[in-house]
């Protein structure tokens, strides 16, 4: 009987050392590990709008930069690192360049700017802005001239045709954060026809429920963070404008999918759960016939 207490007792006593490890291991991914890790996600877009020469042309989305608080010139060049390595034909960037609590400076704008710059991409980069990018007056017109400096074409509420050496295209659309913002979708629809392909860019995916789904194919929001530390029924970060539409994908009326990234950077807190920071390479496919 004693023998069997014995034994009972190292069971209890080796399982809880083992959970302890698991605890701690958890713990240190959660708060060193992954807010440095670039997770890499790929995604096929395919249409019968998408042009034959736009077949296999890469798309680069990473959004909610954040620098500042918690990113540093060590994970951005990190970051440029892996958008580089990935030798994207476009580049969208999603918004939110600084954090909220970030103090701003010349030398950390000009530092994005170096790093911004030396993001690869022949054929164009586009981004829009997101509620952080609006918290100072001059915030916006900053982010403007690093922007521009950096080759970085700005949609608000606009379009743009994207080519790769043909006259067949698809339309990029840029909306205006939803949050301190001011999007215009009569503005930015304006010029968007019905027979093409058309990814529309919003920092807040909320905004979905506002666009035309008949002038829509595929739509691209960050924001969330996917909750930035994520356990099934409630998140860290839970931010105004990610309410309807929160993280992961979502099918909006059966006419376009949603689609929401992690993001790259961290607020609030430096740590990341179930919600892996990440840049999503989206490839064109041409196809003959619709599904």
């Amino acid at each position: 009987m004693e023998q069997r207490a014995k034994q009972i007792l190292s069971y209890i006593l080796s399982a809880l050392v083992i959970l302890s490890i698991l605890a701690v291991s958890i713990w240190y991914d959660v708060t060193v590990t992954a807010p440095k890790r670039y997770q890499v996600r790929y995604e096929t877009l395919s249409s019968v709008f998408i042009p034959e020469q736009m077949n296999d042309v890469t798309i680069l989305y990473f959004s909610d930069l954040d620098y500042g608080t918690y990113m540093d010139e060590e994970r951005l060049s990190k970051l440029t690192d892996t958008i580089n390595s990935l030798s994207p034909d476009v580049i969208l960037f999603g918004g939110d360049l600084f954090d909220q609590d970030a103090p701003l400076s010349e030398e950390s704008a000009e530092l994005i700017q170096t790093y911004f710059s030396s993001m690869r991409a022949p054929l164009g980069k586009f981004a829009v802005l997101g509620d952080f990018d609006y918290r100072f007056p001059e915030l916006p017109e900053l982010l403007r001239e690093v922007l521009f400096e950096c080759d970085f074409e700005l949609l608000v509420n606009s379009s743009v045709l994207v080519r790769n050496g043909g006259s067949g295209s698809i339309t990029i659309t840029g909306l205006d954060s939803g949050l301190y913002g001011n999007p215009d979708i009569s503005a930015a629809f304006a010029n968007v026809g019905r027979t093409g392909y058309n990814i529309v860019l919003s920092h807040t995916p909320d905004l979905a429920e506002q666009v035309p789904v008949d002038l829509t194919n595929y739509m691209i929001a960050g924001h969330s963070h996917g909750g930035q530390v994520y356990w099934g029924v409630g998140a860290l970060y839970t931010p105004e404008m990610a309410e309807l539409y929160f993280r992961g994908k979502h099918d909006i009326d059966d006419q376009f999918i949603l689609d929401i990234s992690n993001g790259v950077g961290t607020t609030i807190e430096d740590k990341r759960f179930l919600a892996n920071a990440e840049v999503v390479l989206y490839r064109l496919k041409h196809n003959e016939y619709s599904d």
